[in-house]
């Protein structure tokens, strides 16, 4: 009893400890109001998921949001994690305080689930909390805290593995419903990518648990992922239905070019950064960083493991069997010719081959598989030599490590401490800058110092092992001190990889616009000709990376704006609909003025530009020297709401954005409609029409017009909404290829639309059930259970006193 509290207090300590460290690596999160700016959060998920938070508060179900991409379907983007649990903070506190709260529960996640499953697999309480400061605060989970979905998935890796292996051994329903809603939680999370990946790590664990464990059966190892996975789908088909919904409605329902797929695949330079940190963060700089190798930033900004790490990897070496070797090395060699993409031959080889293949995009992710299964690798080793120490073998592990790990560090930093001129002509052949500039010399400074780092932190490490082997350190001192190295080395190298910047420049930052216009109007970010979707900046100098930040959202480019009210043209979500993606192959091409009119007909009024652009259709409203950007109003722009008398039907999406392109079109007076109607134009047409209501999920509208006519509410046309006219439902056409038709006849009328998606209703038929029959199941089971273990009693048996 005394042995089993002590466990259990050592276990106290290590959450404490864990929950400590945790603040610390986001003490200005906590203490100064500041949230991680990189890459996409600003542009995407924080207005993503200001509008799931909005929602919410609004108590409404976030299905649509009116601001983004001419009216988005929020819940069926699978990225806004719109049924995650954890996002429900959005409703305890103001949005970027329930940022903070749900970086931190995630970090929290990370290093709860890894110290739990250490301990489950019988690592002892130190070793346990050194496996949960690498995969906490190492690389692949702290890199994708700029892709929140990412990570928000990846996190439960470790919760997912302890429950799987729980149920394997188990065979229970309830250890069986509780991985069930461990693969929940990640599958909710919003990255159908990292959640496969999870998959086949939770495969490779079933299978490391029946090999050792012979009474299990294959069948249970490939039985239980699978049941789970069907009732994950069941309880999640209110997602998964509206998904698939934007799925068949946007450029994915044809497979994607390979042009675009190796995009951020995994520079093999780079992996020196496994054991090397191989860039520097520096904020003064427009990319938040200096690369030493690398000329533009990879998708995984740190593969970096740590020393610990390291030395684990060294040691399981030396002590696994040729078998385990083979067989981890293949798999880790495998997850890494995949995360190499377009670097090697295979990728283009399975793009070409495996049709799966063309859905999936940026090769990096793959790392994810290589980084788990090497912390695995790490911790066996160090497991092994730590507490089995075979006998004899310690000895000869150490020189081992000494001849792998610290020798040719040495080696190599004292050859270039003599001559350091190769490094800085390889950073200069590396990052294509020249050999003599002031960056170049820099960075090479920079590499020498972080190898210093390196040999220190390895040095130190192998005195410490030296030093518990020669038993001149007592256990509790020697288990603090590779703990609290662990942290040090991966919290230091880490902790400026979360790009901190205070949310509060959100909102005191000077905008182009101070607020949006009562009559709503659409932005549009003009990044200049050849590619108008806004996936690049062309700036006159190169801004520090806060000033780059604050930029983004004083010009309220896409779709910062959607903090504050503003509507957008422009769409960025992966999923992009086909008719946007019809719009960037023709509009890319047209004339400024044709390009303007275009754009006018899709309710766009204010144009924001990096450049000036100096063209007929536009007016200058104001100029802002500071950024620099201009800001343009279109001369001609349709209105959210308006009849047209004249109908025109083309099914060719080009030629309808030709036509609304073209100088002699009207737009108030013409509609494109993609089938047949019939309408008599009456002479002297006089139409009218106004928004009464305006919510995410109902546009009220009244009209009054002389004739018939089509009513456009330029809003995206997209399934699950209806309309009504005058209480009766009515058909809506595709009018001007986005927007939503309703055909009028003379008079004054009423007009509903209603966002009613039967996708989401039907999915939320088969969740109900699906929760449903789990819950009569966990009723059951045990009544059945007890029923069988009574029927197995004959009656002069006595019943077992457990």
């Amino acid at each position: 009893m005394n042995f089993q509290r002590s466990i259990l207090n050592r276990d106290f300590q290590a959450l404490l400890l864990l929950v400590a460290t945790i603040v610390w690596f986001g003490h200005e999160m906590v203490f100064a109001g500041k949230v991680p700016f990189y890459r996409d959060l600003g542009l995407y998920f924080y207005p993503i998921g200001f509008s799931v938070a909005e929602s919410f508060k609004s108590a409404e179900l976030p299905l649509w949001n009116q601001h983004i991409a001419m009216g988005f379907p929020l819940l069926a983007a699978f990225q806004s994690g719109a049924f995650y649990p954890p996002n429900l903070l959005y409703l305890l506190f103001p949005f970027f305080s329930a940022v903070t709260a749900i970086f931190l529960f995630h970090y929290f996640v990370a290093a709860t689930g890894s110290y739990a499953l250490c301990r489950n697999w019988g690592y002892p309480p130190y070793l346990a909390a050194v496996g949960a400061f690498l995969f906490t605060f190492g690389g692949m989970v702290v890199s994708l805290t700029n892709v929140m979905n990412h990570f928000q998935t990846a996190v439960w890796l470790p919760w997912v593995i302890l429950f799987s292996e729980r149920a394997l051994r188990s065979g229970s329903w309830r250890d069986f419903l509780v991985f069930t809603v461990a693969l929940l939680f990640p599958f909710l999370a919003g990255s159908p990518e990292v959640y496969l990946m999870s998959l086949g790590l939770v495969f490779l664990s079933s299978l490391r648990v029946r090999w050792a464990e012979k009474k299990i059966s294959y069948l249970r190892v490939f039985f239980l992922p699978v049941a789970a996975n069907a009732l994950v789908f069941g309880l999640a088909m209110a997602q998964i239905l509206p998904t698939l919904e934007l799925f068949l409605e946007s450029r994915w329902r044809e497979p994607m070019g390979y042009v675009e797929k190796p995009i951020y695949s995994l520079n093999p330079w780079h992996l020196v950064n496994l054991f090397f940190l191989d860039k520097e963060v520096n904020l003064a700089a427009g990319k938040g960083a200096h690369f030493f190798f690398l000329r533009d930033p990879p998708f995984l900004l740190s593969y970096y493991l740590g020393v610990p790490a390291l030395v684990g990897i060294a040691l399981w070496l030396f002590y696994s069997s040729l078998k385990e070797k083979t067989f981890l090395l293949s798999l880790i060699a495998l997850s890494l010719v995949l995360a190499m993409g377009g670097h090697t031959p295979v990728y283009p080889f399975l793009h070409r081959n495996l049709p799966f293949m063309s859905f999936f995009r940026f090769p990096e992710k793959f790392f994810f598989l290589a980084s788990a299964l090497l912390l695995f690798v790490a911790l066996s080793g160090l497991y092994v030599h730590l507490h089995l120490r075979p006998e004899g073998s310690p000895a000869k592990a150490m020189a081992f490590l000494v001849l792998v790990a610290l020798v040719p560090l040495f080696g190599l930093y004292a050859f270039l401490r003599f001559d350091t001129a190769p490094l800085t002509r390889f950073i200069a052949w590396m990052t294509e800058s020249s050999i003599l500039s002031t960056a170049t010399l820099g960075k090479t400074s920079a590499a020498i110092v972080n190898m210093e780092r390196q040999i220190a932190l390895v040095f130190g490490t192998l005195i410490l092992l030296f030093a518990w082997q020669k038993e001149k350190l007592r256990a509790g001192l020697f288990q603090i001190l590779i703990v609290a190295a662990a942290f040090i080395d991966l919290g230091s190298a880490h902790r400026p990889y979360q790009f901190l910047l205070d949310s509060e420049m959100v909102y005191k930052s000077p905008r182009v616009l101070a607020n949006p216009d009562s009559d709503p109007y659409r932005l549009f970010y003009y990044p200049g000709p050849g590619n108008l979707h806004p996936s690049y900046y062309a700036l006159p100098r190169e801004p520090s990376f806060g000033e780059f930040q604050s930029l983004v959202y004083s010009n309220l480019l896409p779709n910062a704006g959607v903090l504050y009210g503003f509507d957008y043209m422009q769409e960025i979500d992966a999923l992009r609909r086909w008719p946007y993606m019809a719009f960037l192959g023709v509009a890319s091409g047209l004339p400024p003025e044709s390009l303007y009119r275009l754009l006018g007909a899709l309710n766009v009024k204010y144009i924001v530009s990096f450049r000036a652009l100096g063209d007929k259709g536009l007016t200058l409203v104001g100029h802002f020297p500071e950024y620099p950007s201009w800001l343009y109003k279109l001369d001609r722009v349709v209105p959210r709401v308006y009849v047209a008398p004249k109908v025109i039907m083309q099914q060719e999406p080009a030629k309808v954005l030709i036509r609304l392109a073209a100088e002699d079109f009207d737009p108030l007076r013409e509609v494109i409609v993609d089938q047949p109607l019939v309408m008599t134009a009456a002479k002297d047409f006089q139409g009218q029409a106004g928004i009464v209501r305006y919510t995410n999920h109902d546009v009220t509208i009244r009209a009054s017009l002389n004739g018939p006519g089509v009513l456009v509410l330029t809003d995206s046309f997209y399934p699950g909404w209806r309309a009504y006219v005058d209480g009766k439902e009515t058909k809506i056409f595709r009018a001007n290829l986005f927007f939503r038709g309703v055909s009028l006849t003379a008079g004054e009328h009423v007009v509903e639309f209603r966002y009613e998606p039967r996708s989401f209703m039907i999915g939320t038929f088969i969740s109900l059930a699906t929760f449903v029959g789990m819950a009569i199941c966990t009723v059951l089971v045990p009544l059945l259970k007890k029923r069988t273990v009574g029927s197995t009693l004959s009656p002069e048996q006595p019943i077992p006193n457990n």
